[in-house]
């Protein structure tokens, strides 16, 4: 049993961490996993990334239905092109998956790491630009745009096998970049495709030989997230400005990056 050798004070301390991250992270659009492994990978020291990734997806997912269902609610998710660029990200999610079981652990944190400067350093940039949003969302789209699509959702597929998060990271900026929807509607169709993904992702871990799935954590933690991912996209809808949504977003994955490399550093 991982209580056993983690402790219940690590436990607690995880729960209560993962639960804040869910509560804000359900407004952005994203699982949690830029938080969620590097927390754990702090505070559980005896799980690897291997380890760590599965529990991570159980947490993005709950966290992503949670604000699939609060957007869909409010007619902020796009159900057609979440489910077609969910499709397409099942092709990565296998390519994700292998990624993580062959390459070295030190390999997976610094993508990780990478990856998380550059998704926070082009939020930062649009909003240093004054870059305005756009309204609503079109009723078509080009060839251009679809197989745009199809690179990206697939790249989402990836990220979201390898590396245990929501993919949203990735595909909120396509669906708002590329198909130029309104955020909070990118943020809803995000979520949406994430929701697809995770538990995909999950279940290709489940079968792969070698992967430990701790069971008794998943199910001691994913109904925080889950509780507290839905109180706060619920709240966020009615409270947080698209802007404030923005920083909070940026600030964290800064965050996640730092104590990944902290990591990476001193072990």
């Amino acid at each position: 049993m991982a209580f056993e050798s983690l402790g219940i004070d690590s436990v607690l301390v995880v729960a209560v961490l993962a639960g804040a991250v869910a509560f804000f992270y359900s407004n952005l659009g994203l699982g949690g996993g830029q938080l969620y492994v590097p927390i754990m990978d702090w505070f559980f020291v005896d799980l690897d990334m291997r380890e760590i990734v599965p529990l991570s997806l159980c947490f993005a997912f709950v966290t992503m239905l949670s604000a699939t269902y609060t957007h869909s609610r409010k007619g902020l998710v796009h159900f057609k092109l979440g489910g077609l660029l969910a499709a397409g990200g099942l092709v990565g999610v296998v390519a994700g998956v292998l990624f993580t079981m062959t390459m070295s652990e030190w390999v997976v944190k610094v993508g990780f790491a990478a990856l998380l400067v550059v998704a926070a350093t082009k939020m930062i940039y649009d909003l240093q630009k004054g870059k305005k949003d756009y309204v609503g969302c079109p009723a078509s789209w080009s060839l251009r745009c679809r197989l745009a699509g199809i690179g990206v959702s697939v790249l989402t597929g990836f990220l979201i096998g390898s590396f245990g998060i929501g993919g949203g990271v990735v595909s909120v900026p396509l669906i708002i970049y590329v198909f130029r929807f309104e955020p909070r509607f990118a943020i809803g169709t995000s979520a949406l495709m994430g929701a697809i993904l995770t538990p995909a992702a999950f279940l290709a871990y489940v079968v792969t030989e070698g992967v430990t799935i701790h069971y008794d954590l998943a199910l001691a933690l994913t109904p925080i997230v889950f509780v507290l991912g839905f109180i706060g996209s619920t709240w966020g809808l009615k409270r947080l400005k698209t802007k404030v949504v923005k920083m909070i977003f940026t600030g964290g994955v800064y965050l996640a990056a730092s104590e990944m490399i902290m990591s990476l550093l001193l072990r």
